[in-house]
């Protein structure tokens, strides 16, 4: 699973609008782990198992913008079209979401905003421990700032619709 999580994430972008991605991600991993406990399925090929968990993860996502009625949010039309789901690289994001996300990120205040940023430019490979040193911040209180980062931008973009 370790191998297509990056994957999986790029081609759920383009559901980011409508639907909480890490819960589609989740269950994409869920439903990989039955499949693969099934003797008789067979995984055969090359990238077998990435092709079978990309199609599962679009397909996971589409049943929960469908659920939520929030089709208007993705252009369903172009995505049916595509039998076989795949990641192109040049398959731009969705501008106006990264646009508010960048928004609402700006607008964070204090605290929360020196962590998240912290975090952010450390991009995961500084350890939480030498961030919150840096920021002269107790390691659990620099995870709280995390936590209060996120719940405000979640917030903000709930404000937009998002």
């Amino acid at each position: 699973m370790a191998l297509v999580e990056r994957p999986i994430r790029g081609s759920l972008r383009r559901f980011a609008r409508a639907i909480d991605v890490e819960s589609a991600l989740q269950e994409t991993f869920l439903r990989m782990w039955v499949a693969r406990q099934d003797r008789a399925r067979e995984f055969a090929g090359e990238n077998a198992s990435l092709r079978f968990t990309l199609r599962v993860a679009r397909n996971v996502a589409l049943e929960e913008v469908r659920r939520a009625r929030l089709e208007h949010l993705v252009a369903l039309d172009d995505l049916e079209a595509k039998s076989e789901p795949s990641i192109d690289p040049t398959t731009p994001s969705d501008p106006g979401l990264l646009r508010a996300i960048k928004d609402c990120v700006l607008r964070l205040q204090g605290k929360p905003r020196y962590a998240l940023f912290a975090r952010l430019m450390s991009g995961y490979e500084v350890p939480d421990r030498d961030l919150a040193a840096t920021l002269g911040m107790a390691v659990n209180t620099f995870l709280q700032n995390i936590v209060r980062a996120r719940k405000a931008v979640a917030v903000c973009l709930e404000g937009k619709g998002l």
